[in-house]
């Protein structure tokens, strides 16, 4: 699969506090006139846009993530710089908002991300030389997902007959929730598999591995075409719609986020509340595996691998134990998953799914039909020492569709398709 990505810069809607504007007065280090200022624009005024700017002390910068309504600080950033061509700038936004491999840069207007590198980083602060004639350049805490890169990925698959996209509802905002079914329309399915993301909407590297297990159901390969012979799926890739095109933290928003709102009774977001409608009636009863996807925080050991949380119960932990099995055993992209980073009920930060769960797959895993209702934590940029992109997101999200084909074959509730 070929690394792709575009962002939009149409009509979006964004919180006042989104849309700082710093024109900022740096010396021309490559001009022949050295005393003349050139105004440096830096700003977020574009969806998912995220930044505050502190300081500026000659050709250092001091920036920031603006936290908005979360209660907690969170490390999510995003912004632009124009009118820095053949400059050179040191950007300090603390350790504690900088990955282990250093900022994602784009320099065409997001359409393409790479890593900066950890080398480039000193203790929070990273030095970027802007190519002469490049109009802007972005930067970012990761490679930024959003609705414009999920119409993208829909686009390619737009005559594809398995293939439907519907609206789940609309956000407080009034922007529709995608919702995106795989299935044959000719014959029902025996298995059901609902995938989520975004509820954190600062997450969007897990984007990627959904877009991976999108194209995986759709695949014209053994595992694909068993998938849809034995499963229909539904993906509600970004649960917290309004969070990821304004550019919020979305994680500890106030006074809860989407995922701790699955234990009220009345979910103070539409979108939750439309999910816990639909989940059960889609199903009808058949055997369901919901998949929670998210990413955790930076710099930790943990942090940097691709882990299952296992479940509290011991026969959905049984069962996620056996889907990983078969995802160590036949993965094929670049990424290196193993089963030993799993973190087990009661340890780590894996110690808050006890019934009634907050959490949207403590919820799943509620529903009397669900075979495995768990949370996947995708690693911001580096897993277990392997790169985490774009493309390498799409792989593992293709690995985990081929797992789930094996794990669902070999299920005890399974009905072989002839």
């Amino acid at each position: 699969m070929k690394p792709s990505h575009s962002t939009s810069e149409s009509s979006p809607s964004l919180p006042a506090l989104a849309c700082v504007l710093a024109c900022l007065l740096v010396p021309s280090l490559s001009s022949t006139h050295a005393q003349e200022k050139t105004a440096i624009r830096i700003d977020a005024a574009f969806p998912g846009g995220n930044i505050l700017v502190n300081k500026v002390e000659d050709d250092t910068v001091t920036l920031g993530p603006e936290q908005r309504d979360s209660l907690l600080p969170w490390f999510y950033w995003y912004y632009r710089v124009r009118g820095a061509s053949g400059r050179k700038l040191a950007f300090e936004l603390g350790k504690d908002n900088m990955g282990v491999r250093g900022p994602a840069v784009s320099i065409d207007k997001g359409q393409t991300w790479n890593w900066l590198g950890a080398e480039a980083v000193t203790e929070g602060t990273f030095n970027f030389t802007f190519p002469a004639g490049a109009e802007e350049v972005r930067f970012s805490v990761g490679m930024p997902y959003l609705r414009a890169d999920l119409d993208q990925c829909l686009a390619r698959h737009k005559d594809d007959p398995f293939l439907q996209v519907e609206t789940l509802t609309r956000t407080r905002k009034g922007r529709e929730v995608p919702v995106v079914r795989v299935r044959d329309l000719s014959k029902k399915a025996r298995y059901t598999v609902a995938i989520t993301s975004r509820h954190h909407c600062c997450e969007m590297m897990a984007s990627y591995v959904v877009e991976g297990l999108l194209e995986g159901a759709l695949a014209n390969d053994p595992a694909g075409r068993w998938l849809r012979a034995n499963a229909e799926f539904l993906f509600v890739p970004m649960m917290d719609t309004d969070g990821v095109e304004d550019g919020d933290q979305g994680k500890n928003r106030a006074p809860l986020d989407h995922n701790r709102d699955y234990a009220v009774a009345s979910p103070r977001y539409p979108e939750v509340a439309a999910l816990k409608d639909l989940l059960p009636a889609w199903t009808e009863g058949r055997p369901l595996v919901f998949l929670d996807l998210h990413d955790p925080a930076l710099r930790t050991d943990i942090h940097e691998t691709v882990h299952f949380l296992e479940p509290e119960e011991r026969d959905m932990a049984a069962r996620m134990d056996k889907l990983c099995t078969y995802l160590e055993r036949d993965q094929q992209g670049p990424i290196i998953y193993r089963k030993a980073h799993n973190l087990r009920f009661g340890s780590g930060y894996n110690t808050h799914m006890a019934r009634p769960s907050p959490l949207s797959a403590g919820w799943a895993r509620s529903l009397p039909n669900t075979l495995l209702g768990c949370t996947v934590e995708i690693a911001y940029a580096n897993a277990a020492g392997c790169e985490v992109n774009t493309h390498s997101g799409r792989e593992l999200g293709r690995d985990m569709a081929l797992a789930l084909s094996n794990f669902l074959r070999d299920s005890p509730e399974a009905e072989p398709t002839k």
